[in-house]
């Protein structure tokens, strides 16, 4: 079965995090987090007590336990925003008109060397950024981000309280998309 996992990230693609360690332990004192452990070769960390609460998993739906419980991990700042969709990515559309935008992953090959070009939406004509195009709940762009590991698409959201938290720690709005490793 391919990795899911529930992506957040600031809705300001340039957004820095100036102090990650804060952030964590912010985090762990809210405890979303618990301790830490490697994962891929990466900090990880398991799920706090109130992960159930932040991360609200829909009727029906039974979080994952044992090995393939639900674990955290907050990306590295990159020096630019990044495009940070996965496998599940799909053709984002116009946020005026809706129409989709073809050729889509050659375009953001070529964002990835322009990143301030915007792209001109076939029907109605409106330049935008990559980042200002709809993505759906399947990707985004930001230059750092807070995955939740294990959560497959459409099982769960964060809740309202969890995006309010991350905005007071970080002073700046968030947002989230499912991620499914190819």
């Amino acid at each position: 079965m391919p990795d899911h996992k529930l992506v957040l990230h600031p809705e300001n693609p340039r957004a820095i995090l100036h102090d990650p360690p804060e952030l964590l332990e912010s985090l762990r004192q809210q405890r979303l987090i618990g301790p830490s452990f490697s994962h891929l070769g990466e900090l990880h960390h398991r799920a706090g007590p109130r992960l159930l609460e932040l991360v609200l998993f829909k009727e029906g739906v039974t979080p994952p336990a044992g090995e393939e419980a639900c674990h955290v991990a907050l990306s590295e700042t990159t020096e630019d925003a990044i495009f940070l969709g996965g496998g599940n990515a799909q053709a984002p559309s116009c946020p005026g008109c809706q129409h989709r935008f073809d050729g889509w992953r050659e375009r953001l090959q070529e964002w990835r060397l322009a990143p301030d070009k915007s792209w001109a939406c076939a029907s109605c004509g409106r330049q935008r950024k990559a980042h200002e195009l709809d993505w759906g709940r399947r990707g985004g762009f930001a230059r750092y981000a807070l995955d939740v590991w294990n959560v497959q698409e459409d099982q769960a959201v964060p809740s309202p309280e969890l995006l309010e938290l991350l905005r007071a720690l970080t002073y700046e709005d968030w947002t989230w998309f499912y991620y499914r490793f190819p």
